[in-house]
Order: structure tokens, then C-alpha cells, then sequence
């Protein structure tokens, strides 16, 4: 078919597509509570002719294109959750939630899910298979994530799922892509450390067994597990984010609470760090008197790019972008992404999209208050779903 007839509908939708994206933007849901935005979606989808499925994992929905044959089905997924921030920026369609914000773009992924599902709508009849849009709750709450929930409940099944697609905005231009094959993006580990010691007033410190010092000791020597650990080719970050302790200037601390991530690219360098993490939590605290317990939770994993579906996908991009705007990824991103345990699953190829124009540069952070997208990124976002769905069944 004539990809030009595609992109006359997206212009045809656009102007709905961005006063719907605003409108979740004004009106941000942390994980667990897409309540409204999951009526609005479904407000949406009801005027098509689409069968939908709520209430999956949460607020999950699942919107099934049935095409004019069963030879092959293609999941299409688009996340719906914000994150506790609080947004600074002057737009009319700023967040009008206090200390809720869409900063990781969400809100432009459902978007662009929805337009999708509207275009395809146009052309069922010419569709050689089915499509599955996945609205997934909960992205932001690793380790547990939305989308193992929605695959417990059966979204790769009943038609089953042959391929899936997803992607993400990041700060590169506009109208560009980073991609890569097999290992995309980091395993998104989450650490809590906690320091147990004994009280005591500030001015009597040998009276007392600091869990203060030892747990600043233990933060700076569990950076030297990169450096020291790992061989020059591994790659991985420990980072602290929270560290809470202490009641009183003038008291000695007899507990401290740790939280981190842990991003890493191989099983190797995995394992590696969870014993080091072990050991010096351990010995550390113990070598200032207090006693050091580890809590280890295993995340989400890297998303996999099978390489055949990578190949495929990015002739077909450079069809539709200019081989020039198909930019390859050389390393892993350190980003976590629960879209990986699909990608485990079924054949899958995910993106990066760029989303930085004139109006947003410099302001296209991801978890940043000052978080800002490039608007026209919907357009490529929706052209770029429906290319690669009807190249895929063309394969068929």
C-alpha cells in the first residue's frame, strides 16, 4: 500500500492526538493510580472498532485490532504512569497536580499509542493480521513493574503474540532514532542498606557505636567495586539516592537506612557486585562496632532486541526517516525499562525517539522537573508504530 495514505490520517488525528496528550499531562497518576487516565483511553477506543479488555493488572487495558486474516498478531505498547515530581515549567498545560508530573514521557507514549490504534483503525480491512495495544500501568515501580502483571494475565495469549514493539522519548532530535540489537538498556536493581548501632550522646561518642560513620564509610567503599571488581570492558553504576538517619544534632545514631540502584549489562558483572555489595556492608559496619544488613531486590531485567526483528525494523525506518536519522546505539543505556520482560518472551524490538526541537533544548532530562517535549515527536512516533506493523505483516 501507498505509506502516503498513512500519514494523510495522522495529520488527520494530530490535533486531537496533542489536545489528548496535554490533557493527561495537566492531570499526571503516580503508578497504581490510572484511574482516569485509563477512562480517558478507553473514552477513546470505544468510537473504534477495537475490543477492548480494562482492568488488567490494575488499570491495564488491552485494545485488539482484528485485521483480515489471523496470520500473525503484533503487540503495540504505550505506558501511562507519572512520577512524584513537581513540575516547573509555564506551559498553559502544565501539571496542575501538586508534586505529580509526567517527566519520562508517558503521557506522549499513550498518546502516541492512541493515535496509532485511530490510524490502524482506518485500514482493518487491509490489515493481514491483528494488532494488540498494550496501555500499561505501573512502569515507574520497579522491581515489580506493569507489564509482568499484564503478561500474568494473559496479553501475550489469546491471539498470541508473534512480535511487539515499544519506545521511548529521550533527548535527542527530533525526528531521530537511536536503536540497537540484542542488549539495549541496563538491569535496574534496587538496594536498601541498613546501619544498626547503639545510641548515645554526641558529646560521649566512645559510649556509642556511630552508624552514621559507618554507613558513610560504606557508601564511599562500595564505588571502588566498579573501579576494582569489574575488567576494563564491564560496565555498571551503584548509586545512593536516600540515605535517612539520625533523630537529634547532639545524638549518636544507632540506625541508618541506605537506598540505591544498581544498573548493570551481563550476569556476570551482576553477580559480581551482589557479593562485593555483601561483603562490604558487612565487614564495614562491623570493623566500627554495628552490624550491616544488605537487601538485594533483583529489578527489572535489560530489554533484549532480537537481531533478526532489529534488522527488519530499521530498513523500515530507514525507509520512512532517512537512513541518516537511524542512529546506532554503541553501549547500552544505563535507563531501566520494564518493557524487557516482554522482550523475554516474544521477539521484540524496542527504540529510543527523539523528542528535542528548538522550543525544548536543553530541557529534555528524563525525571526532571523541567522535563519538556518537542510536540511533533507524536507524528513520528505514530508513523513509526504503523510502518513497522504493516511492514511486518507484509512479511508474513
Amino acid at each position: 500500500m501507498n505509506f502516503s495514505e498513512v500519514e494523510r490520517h495522522v495529520e488527520e488525528f494530530y490535533e486531537e492526538i496533542v489536545e489528548f496528550r496535554r490533557d493527561l499531562h495537566m492531570y499526571p497518576e503516580l503508578s497504581g493510580e490510572e484511574i482516569e487516565t485509563s477512562r480517558k483511553v478507553v473514552q477513546k477506543l470505544k468510537i473504534l472498532p477495537i475490543e477492548i479488555k480494562e482492568r488488567v493488572n490494575g488499570y491495564g487495558i488491552i485494545g485488539l485490532l482484528k485485521g483480515k486474516s489471523d496470520k500473525k498478531t503484533i503487540l503495540l505498547r504505550g505506558d501511562m504512569d507519572a512520577l512524584p515530581i513537581n513540575e516547573i515549567q509555564g506551559e498553559p498545560y502544565s501539571s496542575k497536580i501538586p508534586n505529580v508530573m509526567h517527566a519520562c514521557g508517558h503521557d506522549m507514549h499513550t498518546a502516541m499509542l492512541l493515535g496509532t490504534a485511530m490510524v490502524l483503525s482506518r485500514f482493518k480491512d487491509k490489515l493481514d493480521g491483528n494488532v494488540k495495544f498494550m496501555f500499561q500501568p505501573a512502569e515507574e515501580v520497579a522491581p515489580i513493574g506493569g507489564s509482568q502483571g499484564m503478561i500474568k494475565e494473559g496479553i501475550l495469549e489469546n491471539p498470541k503474540v508473534d512480535e511487539a514493539y515499544g519506545m521511548h522519548v529521550y533527548g535527542v532530535p527530533t525526528g531521530t532514532v537511536l536503536y540497537r540489537p540484542e542488549v539495549l538498556n541496563a538491569r535496574s536493581d534496587r538496594i536498601t542498606i541498613t546501619i544498626k548501632g547503639k545510641s548515645s550522646h554526641g558529646s560521649l561518642p566512645s559510649e556509642g557505636n556511630d552508624a552514621i560513620l559507618a554507613a558513610g564509610n560504606v557508601i564511599t567503599s562500595i564505588q571502588s567495586i566498579i573501579s576494582r571488581n569489574l575488567g576494563p570492558g564491564e560496565t555498571a553504576v551503584i548509586s545512593i539516592g536516600s540515605i535517612h538517619g539520625g533523630d537529634k544534632y547532639n545524638i549518636i545514631s544507632d540506625n541508618v537506612v541506605l537506598e540505591g540502584t544498581v544498573r548493570t549489562f551481563s550476569k556476570v558483572s551482576v553477580e559480581t557486585i551482589k557479593e562485593r555489595l555483601a561483603t562490604i556492608v558487612s565487614d564495614i559496619a562491623s570493623a566500627y562496632g554495628c552490624r550491616g544488613i544488605l537487601d538485594y531486590v533483583d529489578g527489572y531485567d535489560f530489554i533484549y532486541n532480537d537481531p533478526t526483528l532489529t534488522k527488519y525494523a530499521t530498513s523500515s525506518l530507514e525507509e520512512l526517516l532517512g537512513k541518516e536519522n537511524i542512529i546506532y546505539q554503541s553501549n547500552p543505556l544505563p535507563a531501566g525499562e520494564d518493557f524487557s520482560f516482554i522482550s523475554k518472551k516474544v521477539p521484540s524490538f524496542f527504540l529510543w525517539l527523539g523528542t528535542e526541537g528548538e522550543s525544548n533544548k536543553g530541557n529534555v532530562i528524563l525525571h526532571n522537573p523541567k522535563f519538556k517535549v518537542d510536540e511533533e515527536t507524536l507524528k513520528y512516533g505514530i508513523k513509526i508504530m504503523c510502518k513497522l506493523v504493516f511492514d511486518s505483516f507484509a512479511r508474513t
